[in-house]
């Protein structure tokens, strides 16, 4: 229970900003989250993207052992020991951290609390699939259907050249950015 931690936190986190943020909103606002959630989810997808890239496969030295330890915690240790379940999902202090510094800029960017918690709901609501996802790709056993295929992409990230296959969820960055898997 405690390795799915992020599973109750995040839809809890939601709720209550939606709840506290919506409360001076007219109803008609709530038709809203029909494009702010799925802009959420987009953002979600190039930032799995970003912090896997450039941040988790860092390619300088790391000086600040703090710093060192958290890249180690999140990531290194994930690629040494792939089939560790205690070293594939995102500890959720992480989420949080990384979820209070996006919902900071979210509201700069939009100035109106409504719209940036929608757009965080999204971002909590793509990060949720993505834990889901990368724990399947790991520990299930299928050999066809989307899981599989997002095992192929993975695995190849894995075990054959760590500079392609950024995407867990999603190849679309890997697309733009130009880091796809070689095809076979």
């Amino acid at each position: 229970m405690v390795r799915f931690r992020s599973f109750w936190i995040f839809p809890l986190l939601a709720s209550f900003l939606l709840y506290l943020t919506s409360r001076g909103e007219p109803k008609s606002r709530f038709n809203d989250l029909f494009w702010l959630m799925p802009v959420g989810i987009l953002i979600w997808t190039l930032l799995e993207y970003a912090l896997h890239r450039f941040v988790f496969h860092i390619q300088f030295p790391i000086r600040d052992p703090g710093l060192r330890e958290i890249v180690n915690a999140s990531h290194l240790a994930h690629h040494a020991s792939p089939r560790d379940p205690t070293k594939l999902l995102v500890r959720p202090l992480y989420g949080l951290a990384i979820s209070t510094v996006l919902y900071a800029a979210l509201l700069a960017l939009s100035r109106n609390t409504f719209s940036a918690s929608g757009i965080m709901t999204g971002v909590w609501t793509g990060f949720l699939y993505y834990e889901a996802v990368h724990y399947r790709v790991h520990f299930s056993l299928s050999e066809s259907g989307f899981i599989a295929r997002q095992r192929r992409r993975h695995f190849y990230h894995h075990f054959t050249n760590n500079k392609r296959g950024f995407g867990v969820t999603s190849p679309l960055w890997d697309h733009v950015f130009g880091t796809t898997l070689p095809r076979p």
